[in-house]
């Protein structure tokens, strides 16, 4: 059974290191930022992938090593020093694997805090959003600076646990009291290792249940936005699965730690080496593809500046010259207030209450009522495109030969 968990999760964790690859490329050409005050989140989605990529790739590493030494192969050309060589090796390449993965997760949960204050930004405005925004940064920089320290300490005390592991396995002690003496120290360290791996667990999966909740608060207030309220969903799902997945990850850690005795085939390899990769890495290669599909979605993604390329239809109100007949595509503004206005385009009076807009929309429906306050005496005309027409040619009156006319009479009185 131990035989068959390894190879499960050797194959699990290299699964999916191509197709995460492969979208981390692409997110450098589609997922861009473009000094947009609310998408800081995509930044950190794109630190994500490399950490996960890097821990998947080293426990692959250590999958592959376990694999080996437990086979026959290994015991036929290897005697025990080496053997025992290689399982610490193993053991080394897991606990960097198990670094750099919690340092994904950090970067994670950093990630979903600059996504939820991108759409408050977007509902609220900069300026509004702006205390929130920062007492959420610096929240998350204490908290992860203290499961940062957490993730070293495991770490640290994990390569120590492995090399005191090698030297009692090889007898590189020249007295009993020598080997004694380690064991004790090995004892200790493994306690120690414990304590740091459910501690860092529990943290994790309470700070998942924060990120649900404010995903969740996020979804609440973009219920009536036909804009956020897609992509907000795509955040809460990935909060869910994230969540769920740390759960899982949680007492599977629990169990095992805790447990008095561990022996090979038992419910705690199966447990180790196939429910979990299969909840880890499954379910956080899910979330990663949602990050990835809320980071580059354009005109319904997360945005609080237009861009350019968008190419979005201009509306421009121009005076319309009596007597002149109207361009092709003009409209008179008497039908303009009977065509319906687009909801995005609508003032903010004639919104449904509580819909929130971005940032630009609302910079938009602000032009608008300020155009519409313009006086009704003058006449304007409505163009989808802006166009440039000719100044119109006015025909003046002949006034030189009213004034030749007019002095005839004058200058015909001497003769008489």
């Amino acid at each position: 059974m131990v035989y068959v968990g390894y190879i499960v999760f050797t194959l699990l964790a290299g699964l999916f290191i191509t197709p995460l690859s492969i979208l981390w490329f692409i997110s450098f050409c589609l997922a861009r930022r473009k000094h947009d005050p609310a998408r800081v989140g995509v930044a950190w989605i794109k630190a994500v992938f490399p950490l996960w990529i890097i821990s998947l790739s080293l426990y692959t590493v250590s999958g592959a090593l376990n694999l080996w030494s437990t086979s026959d192969d290994a015991y036929e050309y290897l005697d025990s020093d080496a053997l025992v060589n290689v399982q610490v090796a193993a053991n080394h390449v897991n606990a960097t694997a198990f670094f750099f993965a919690n340092l994904a997760q950090i970067c994670l949960f950093i990630t979903y805090i600059e996504l939820a204050n991108g759409f408050m930004l977007c509902l609220k405005g900069d300026a509004k959003a702006a205390p929130s925004r920062r007492f959420a940064r610096i929240a998350i920089s204490a908290w992860g600076f203290v499961l940062f320290a957490l993730a070293v300490s495991s770490f640290s005390v994990s390569h120590a646990l492995g090399v005191r592991f090698r030297r009692i396995l090889t007898d590189d002690y020249s007295t009993s009291r020598e080997r004694s003496s380690a064991t004790a120290a090995y004892n200790r360290d493994a306690h120690t290792l414990t304590r740091l791996l459910i501690a860092l667990d529990i943290l994790k999966w309470l700070t998942s249940l924060i990120m649900l909740s404010a995903a969740s608060v996020v979804v609440h207030r973009t219920r009536n936005n036909k804009i956020l309220r897609k992509v907000a969903v795509l955040f809460l799902v990935a909060t869910i699965l994230d969540f769920i997945r740390l759960i899982v990850v949680m007492a599977i850690s629990i169990h095992q730690n805790l447990t008095p005795s561990i022996t090979f085939g038992s419910d705690q390899e199966i447990l180790g080496y196939i429910v979990q990769p299969l909840f880890d890495f499954v379910f956080m290669f899910v979330l990663l593809v949602l990050l990835f599909t809320l980071a580059v979605r354009k005109r319904t993604g997360l945005w609080s500046q237009p861009q350019q390329e968008w190419h979005y239809p201009t509306v421009v109100y121009v005076p319309a010259i009596p007597g002149q007949p109207m361009p092709a595509g003009a409209m008179p503004a008497q039908q303009q207030q009977q065509q319906p206005i687009p909801a995005q385009l609508q003032p903010m009076h004639m919104q449904q209450p509580n819909q929130g807009l971005p940032a630009y929309l609302q910079v938009a429906q602000q032009k608008q009522m300020m155009q519409q306050q313009q006086p009704q005496q003058q006449v304007y005309a409505y163009y989808p495109q802006p166009m440039q027409q000719p100044a119109p040619v006015y025909q003046q009156p002949d006034v030189q030969q009213q004034q030749q006319q007019a002095q005839q009479p004058q200058e015909a009185k001497p003769d008489a």
